[in-house]
């Protein structure tokens, strides 16, 4: 078996363009995966073609830890960032065909289920009903979010459409209108310097609170901050929220240290990760238990997101 094509493939979702990797074999199995280019990210695409056309045409797609060897050590001068998206949206694509070539669905290949049956839950909740208010009913045929009663009234239609749980990004209303609140990509107001006031905290405490009075007990609460703060600032924030029992603030973050001094700090769960590009093991490591010798050697930082 060959691989013998690769294409990229673009579909305009309205709020953002996905992308999709095809790949091609002689034998006619054909391996899909999907990556983002617009967070970030430009030219992700033409990273991808690159590596493919000097090292997948004409290579059996089959094993996959050996192109992604090859992958890594080509980009080794580079390592990280959008190389490291390329070599996974590729190596992604390669194990559905390995996945077909055998018969078996592609979670087989990394060691089966664990579950059946997943809860879901709304993301980006009330996110896009605030950044367009002015159109989203005419768009999307839902009602805009300009307040907090109008939190309260999504937080009923999330429990009503049977939902257990939904996340949602910081939104303020102390401008005069409802506004999304993202310095930590570039956005005014809060960029460049990243501090968390107690308008801040207040705000989100807020909205979380009227979400908790429109969707109830039952429905779990999820904030997604994103890279929008310095470490004392998630800090204050997830002690803020403590009183809301949330299921977890999500927090991107690439100081290990700093997540996990954010975590040992605060009983807000916290999750993390989801920007951090290669194969790391966060798990802690299982020392020995330390020894007059050893003490003084061992530095160990565990991050945990229960």
């Amino acid at each position: 078996m060959k691989i013998t094509k690769i294409e990229d493939l673009h579909c305009d979702a309205g709020w953002r363009v996905n992308s999709f990797l095809k790949i091609t074999t002689d034998e006619g199995l054909v391996g899909w995966s999907e990556y983002m280019e617009g967070y970030g990210a430009q030219g992700l695409t033409g990273i991808i073609q690159k590596l493919a056309e000097r090292f997948l045409i004409g290579r059996d797609p089959r094993p996959v830890e050996a192109i992604s060897a090859l992958l890594y050590a080509a980009t080794r001068q580079a390592a990280g960032g959008v190389n490291q998206m390329a070599i996974a949206a590729i190596e992604n694509a390669l194990v559905d065909i390995k996945a077909k070539a055998l018969g078996v669905p592609v979670y087989e290949m990394l060691g089966g289920p664990v579950r059946d049956r997943l809860q879901v839950y709304w993301s980006h909740c009330g996110t896009y009903r605030a950044r367009y208010a002015d159109r989203i009913k005419e768009w999307a045929g839902v009602d805009p979010v300009r307040s907090l009663d109008d939190i309260v009234a999504l937080g009923e239609e999330v429990k009503r459409k049977g939902f257990k749980g939904l996340k949602t990004n910081l939104i303020r209303f102390d401008g005069g209108k409802a506004q999304m609140y993202g310095p930590g990509t570039g956005n005014p107001p809060g960029f460049p310097e990243l501090n968390v006031d107690h308008r801040i905290v207040d705000a989100a405490v807020a909205q979380l609170e009227a979400f908790r009075r429109g969707a109830g007990r039952d429905v779990g609460l999820h904030l997604d901050t994103n890279f929008n703060y310095k470490i004392d600032g998630y800090l204050k924030l997830a002690r803020a929220l403590e009183p809301l029992d949330m299921v977890w603030l999500e927090i991107d973050l690439y100081d290990p240290a700093g997540l996990a001094l954010i975590r040992r700090s605060a009983r807000t769960p916290i999750a993390s990760l989801e920007s951090i590009y290669g194969r790391r093991n966060f798990r802690p490591p299982q020392w020995p238990t330390p020894t007059r010798s050893t003490s003084r050697r061992i530095i160990s930082t565990a991050i945990w997101a229960r």
